[in-house]
């Protein structure tokens, strides 16, 4: 039986990072993804100042330029009618993010990983765990779909949302929240370059995202009310044509005539996007990014969270606390109200509600930028909400 410092199962953001940080750190790592690269993923692909900013300091924003074209941007919000937006502020001297697919991003990290004296098996299963992960049964290793049994004192669950780790550990979903838009999106050429990306919301259950990718891609994303992403696939079809007609300002019209669709329709019904906490660590066990923690998608927090989880895990397991005794506390209070915060960006405006709030919000310069910062964890949804704020919003008529 062949023996590592530690396994990592998933090889894409938390994955290739942790594990990479481990092999710097002088340890025997083996990742093994299911998937072989380059591989697609569901994902916000959303990229903020505080993440570019990490990627520069590990080496890897170099090694996208190398390969791509890569945009830099600020994302301009218009919801039923009020505009937000606007650069961050500055984290590690980048004041714009970025929007890349996962077929490039995580391709990048898996090399990186590789590079930095990380083992990456592409293609290999988990089939297994050898011991519960319970407290008088840690978890010693993993056994592979090939039979292949491979000892360890540390398993990192980096496999997302539909955690192999996390199934056989049988942990229990705690905390769940839903939202109740569902998304269509596919990827386009031949678009003119956009200054910044666009979110536009209105008062009827519609929305639509544009984004510049790598290397002259854009993705074009529709939502609508969870019952979008049913019916046939020409029903999907001509409801994502319907949708990227509806907001003019954003896609102006016939100009998809003259651009090139690259991809298939991509489907993310409501359901796929339901938040929850599992237990984070235990007994020779820990799980990290989507496998562990799920906010939605609306604030496009997930390549960040993955990213820092790893970065966090590594450091303390190679440093002070190799238990992670302070992973369960650290995660909770980096998610403390981000997590509801974003269940409200995944939720319809209602306009009642809403405006006032918006309103008070776009009109108000400070908050404003107090919001925009909340992106990148240099603000939290209680520094935009306080209360001499709200009580100022809600006392004024909307739009005044």
């Amino acid at each position: 039986m062949t023996t590592y410092d530690a396994v990592v199962v998933g090889a894409r953001c938390a994955g290739s990072v942790v594990s990479g940080l481990l092999a710097r750190a002088g340890w025997k790592v083996l990742v093994v993804d299911k998937a072989r690269f380059p591989s697609d993923t569901i994902s916000t692909h959303a990229i903020f100042p505080n993440t570019l900013a990490r990627f520069e300091s590990l080496g890897i924003l170099e090694r996208l330029h190398g390969r791509h074209e890569i945009p830099y941007f600020f994302l301009r919000w218009r919801i039923i009618g009020y505009e937000l937006g606007g650069p961050y502020t500055p984290v590690g001297g980048h004041e714009l993010g970025s929007s890349i697919r996962r077929v490039a991003l995580d391709s990048v990290l898996v090399d990186w990983a590789k590079d930095s004296g990380a083992e990456v098996r592409q293609g290999a299963a988990v089939r297994a765990l050898i011991g519960t992960g319970a407290d008088n049964d840690p978890v010693k290793g993993v056994v592979l779909e090939t039979g292949e049994e491979i000892a360890t004192p540390l398993v990192i669950g980096a496999d997302g949302r539909a955690s192999k780790v996390a199934r056989l550990l049988e942990l229990e979903d705690k905390k769940p929240m839903a939202g109740d838009m569902s998304y269509l999106f596919a990827y386009w050429r031949g678009l003119p370059r956009a200054e910044f990306g666009t979110l536009e919301v209105n008062d009827r259950q519609e929305a639509l995202m544009r984004n510049p990718c790598e290397d002259g891609i854009d993705i074009l994303s529709v939502a609508g009310p969870a019952d979008m992403t049913r019916g046939s696939h020409s029903d999907r079809e001509a409801r994502y044509r319907k949708g990227l007609q509806t907001f003019p300002e954003s896609v102006a019209l016939g100009l998809l005539d003259r651009a090139e669709r690259v991809s298939d329709l991509v489907v993310v019904p409501e359901r796929m996007m339901r938040g929850y906490f599992r237990k984070s660590n235990g007994p020779g066990w820990v799980l990290i990014g989507d496998a562990g923690h799920f906010k939605h998608p609306g604030t496009a927090q997930g390549i960040s969270d993955a990213v820092e989880q790893a970065v966090f895990v590594a450091d303390s397991v190679t440093g002070s606390d190799p238990k992670l005794s302070g992973f369960h506390d650290w995660r909770k209070d980096r998610s403390e109200g981000h997590y509801e915060w974003s269940f409200t960006y995944g939720s319809w405006p209602i306009p009642a509600v809403a405006g006032p709030y918006l309103s008070g919000l776009s009109s108000d310069a400070d908050a404003k930028q107090d919001w925009v910062d909340t992106f990148t964890r240099t603000k939290s949804p209680s520094d935009v909400n306080t209360p001499e704020r709200l009580e100022r919003w809600f006392s004024s008529p909307a739009g005044s």
